[in-house]
């Protein structure tokens, strides 16, 4: 059963995403530049988590061998860190630690019936009746570089969703209804027409499973979806290795939960085939939406308008 709420289906006859028992989801690798875009992304990831287990392993195997000291390589890096003080720059997996909880684990790339798919986690498998919402964020979906055919009919896509007013649009979304004991699904059609003015009521609807469930329980608190927003956005603030664009972010809880503890929401970044090297530059529209997204869900959270809205 597929559970993805957005991005490339099965319908109409086009090829798309599968998840299996297992847990893992396999997504079409994109022809041309955009699967290699994404390929690389996932695979540069995937090559320093490795070595970042492999030296790790260096380290704890010599401590084990009775050594009191790290290796002498360790050892050099670190007084090298030392002498070059702010100027030294942390090993990949630990400056970029957000990105690798909060991105899909990758497993790697399959051949189904000559069809090349991604092998990635299933983000939704830890529930037993996902909601999930996909946001695309940033204020424009073109980037540098690109053909300016492609760029005007991004230009006119931002202009006619509120990607290029509000910094983000809802792309998909799936609610788990109580009384209904199934699922509200929001089409690709009620997605595009969504106006700005009714964002607001759309995330509220998301976050009201008719099971006890408010705003304020899956987007406010300690491990609701803004709390794991802000995280990635303190990242964003930092990073200087990637630009990001008509990438998404998932928020997930359990559908059919009573309390915020229950509800176990979770926040995912997804969708990498317009992924870039960043010049070492921040992400600056990535990041201007993101806060427009986190903003805007505080709004919805604290606003009584909203309560019991279904």
């Amino acid at each position: 059963m597929c559970l993805q709420v957005a991005g490339h289906l099965f319908e109409d006859g086009k090829a798309g995403s599968l998840v299996d028992d297992s847990g893992h989801f396999y997504k079409p690798l994109q022809a041309g530049a955009r699967g290699q875009r994404e390929w690389k992304f996932y695979e540069t990831v995937q090559l320093e988590k490795q070595a970042a287990v492999a030296s790790s392993s260096t380290v704890d195997s010599s401590y084990e061998n009775g050594n009191s000291s790290p290796p002498a390589a360790t050892q050099s890096r670190q007084d090298s860190s030392t002498r070059q003080g702010a100027s030294f720059q942390e090993p990949f997996c630990v400056r970029n630690a957000t990105l690798l909880s909060i991105i899909p684990t990758y497993y790697g790339v399959i051949d189904l019936r000559g069809r090349p798919l991604l092998e990635l986690e299933d983000v939704a498998q830890q529930y037993h009746r996902p909601s999930i919402i996909d946001i695309k964020v940033g204020y424009q979906t073109w980037y540098q570089g690109a053909e300016e055919g492609y760029i005007q009919r991004c230009q006119a896509k931002d202009a006619a969703t509120t990607q290029a007013a509000l910094g983000f649009k809802v792309c998909g979304m799936q609610v788990y209804r109580a009384s209904q004991m199934g699922y509200w699904r929001a089409s690709k059609r009620w997605c595009k027409q969504l106006p700005a003015e009714a964002v607001g009521k759309a995330l509220a609807i998301f976050a009201n499973n008719e099971a006890g469930l408010q705003p304020g329980d899956v987007y406010s608190g300690p491990s609701g979806a803004i709390a794991q927003l802000q995280q990635l956005a303190a990242w964003f603030q930092v990073q200087q290795e990637f630009c990001f664009y008509s990438s998404s972010v998932l928020i997930m809880y359990e559908g059919d939960a009573e309390t915020a503890e229950e509800a176990n929401v979770s926040v995912r970044f997804v969708d990498f085939a317009h992924t870039f090297p960043s010049g070492g530059q921040r992400d600056g529209n990535f990041i201007q939406g993101l806060s427009a997204l986190t903003s805007m869900l505080s709004a919805v959270a604290c606003s009584g308008q909203y309560r019991g809205l279904v």
